[in-house]
């Protein structure tokens, strides 16, 4: 299969490649007639392509997604003063002494970064946030030694920052089609799509001109 913009701008462009080959022999003609005592009196013949009408079938095979190239699912630094805070709600604390709170905040962003990375790697957020709190309540309780139960702190975490996460945003949807004869005949004939173009030739000349300095400007300009 092959995406439907390339498909289309590869005929526009084979028709554009066939006009200067077309060009290229009417020069090589120009060149023979110059050299012809009656022929030079001639003119060249050229082709010109006024209105090119293609109906080209196609079936849609699949829509290809491209994604932000730079995605970044959470705010790491808000991400972990969120975690930290959940941690201390849990545990109904205003604050830890220093060295708790050292490691912990350690911890932390060791785990955020991991899920940071997770989450770029999979695109499932959900099995990365668990994984996640998974870690952190488990760090939590051999750091602090509270008696806590684990699979409600896991619960509290994981519903508490699942929305900090951001999906990945989709850039762009590019449908890919197929366009092969013989698997088209093999499709049925309603699922397919007839795409119409009309091509309108406008061709380019190059145009000199000089200002009153002598110096010459040259431009391409429409014929």
């Amino acid at each position: 299969m092959i995406n439907l913009n390339e498909y289309i701008g590869s005929i526009a462009t084979s028709l554009t490649e066939a006009r200067m080959i077309s060009d290229l022999k009417s020069l090589e003609i120009a060149e023979k007639f110059a050299q012809h005592d009656l022929l030079k009196h001639f003119s060249i013949p050229r082709f010109r392509a006024q209105n090119i009408e293609l109906t080209i079938p196609v079936a849609i095979g699949e829509l290809e997604t491209q994604y932000q190239k730079d995605y970044q699912p959470i705010d790491n630094i808000e991400f972990s003063a969120q975690t930290y805070s959940i941690l201390k709600d849990v545990t109904q604390r205003t604050s830890f002494d220093r060295q708790t709170s050292i490691q912990l905040k350690a911890a932390i962003n060791n785990e955020v970064e991991s899920l940071e990375k997770a989450i770029k790697a999979t695109n499932d957020e959900g099995s990365a946030l668990k994984l996640y709190s998974s870690r952190i309540a488990e760090q939590f309780i051999n750091i602090s030694n509270e008696k806590i139960d684990v699979p409600t702190l896991i619960h509290r975490i994981t519903e508490n920052l699942a929305s900090q996460i951001k999906p990945k945003q989709p850039v762009k949807q590019e449908p890919k089609v197929i366009v092969e004869s013989y698997k088209l005949q093999e499709i049925k004939p309603e699922n397919l799509i007839q795409i119409k173009m009309t091509l309108n030739e406008e061709g380019l000349e190059w145009h000199t001109s000089e200002d009153e300095n002598g110096n010459k400007n040259s431009k391409l300009l429409p014929e």
